[in-house]
């Protein structure tokens, strides 16, 4: 599954809750924070009384590079178990972007990104477990310019078989989801408004 959106919209905390509610019903998590959005104070406020408990049950690795990013992800068979329920990629393309900035060319980073992808949906296919990517995003060469896309978009929107964008709206509090791609279709653009709020995201009432 793909979340991307801009900043602000919930995305980071969408994906805690998700570690947290895969730690709950026992299952590990490996979480891989590219962009360094993982704090202690913001899963303390969606764990709240069960913080020590889970964070016993999610890994966390914290990749400097785009290419030690590339080595964690390729690695994550010798992590897998039967209670490994999750992993989160927080952003995929945060270092892609820093590296693409710097002196990657873009071929070989896209061929990487790509490599990553592969690798993540056959662990999802043979292991039966969910992968949860978000991205970050930039705006469009072409009409409506005044849009935004996911990093490296021709690549990223590949193979996930879900696809949830995040959009602001004039309530600071609430964010619109809206379904783009599920079962690798693309969705009638169902959307639906959620309250972003300290202890996680909830339905937005009113």
């Amino acid at each position: 599954m793909l979340v991307y959106g801009e900043a602000g919209t919930g995305k980071t905390t969408m994906v805690l809750q998700a570690a947290t509610a895969a730690a709950k019903e026992g299952l590990k998590v490996i979480y891989i924070d590219s962009d360094r959005s993982f704090t202690e104070q913001r899963f303390n406020q969606i764990a709240m009384d069960r913080c020590r408990e889970l964070s016993e049950l999610i890994h966390l690795f914290l990749p400097e590079t785009f290419s030690e990013q590339r080595t964690i992800v390729e690695s994550l068979e010798n992590y897998v178990t039967p209670s490994l329920g999750l992993v989160v990629v927080d952003s995929v393309s945060s270092l892609y972007r820093a590296a693409f900035d710097g002196e990657g060319s873009i071929f070989n980073l896209n061929r990487d990104l790509s490599r990553q992808l592969a690798y993540l949906a056959e662990l999802a296919k043979q292991h039966c477990i969910a992968c949860l990517l978000t991205s970050q995003v930039h705006a469009r060469l072409t009409s409506p310019a005044s849009d935004i896309e996911p990093v490296a978009r021709r690549t990223l929107l590949h193979l996930p078989r879900l696809i949830l964008r995040l959009r602001n709206t004039p309530k600071p509090s609430v964010k619109e989801f809206v379904v783009e791609r599920i079962e690798g279709v693309e969705g009638g653009r169902n959307s639906c408004l959620v309250a972003l709020k300290n202890s996680g995201l909830t339905e937005a009432r009113g």
